[in-house]
């Protein structure tokens, strides 16, 4: 068992209410949630949308003419998508740094 050490955190009361529900209904723990979040936020990964491979940010590339993150396994990136499909896989990034609060790279 690794070392844990007590947080003491901030949050808006009634969003803790909710999380807290949230948290009990899937069986989870509120320590546990926090932790993943954590250690995802210092090491953030992300799968490939061609292989489906995952790939850690910090080892990836970046594609000097798209600006994506070229795949460590496969080497995609952008360029290799119709629009359409690079605008989706646009829009669900958004919401992957949204949780992070900014870009990833």
């Amino acid at each position: 068992m690794t070392d844990k050490v007590k947080l003491t955190i901030t949050i808006n009361k009634n969003l803790l209410a909710i999380v807290k529900e949230r948290v009990k209904s899937k069986g989870l723990s509120l320590s546990r949630i926090i932790e993943n979040f954590l250690e995802f936020y210092v090491n953030p990964y992300v799968y490939c949308f061609k292989c489906g491979e995952k790939f850690f940010v910090d080892k990836a590339e970046v594609c000097p003419k798209c600006g994506w993150l070229k795949c460590v396994n496969c080497g995609a990136c952008r360029c290799e998508l119709d629009d359409e499909t690079a605008a989706a896989v646009f829009h669900m990034r958004r919401v992957y740094e949204d949780l992070l609060m900014g870009r990833i790279k």
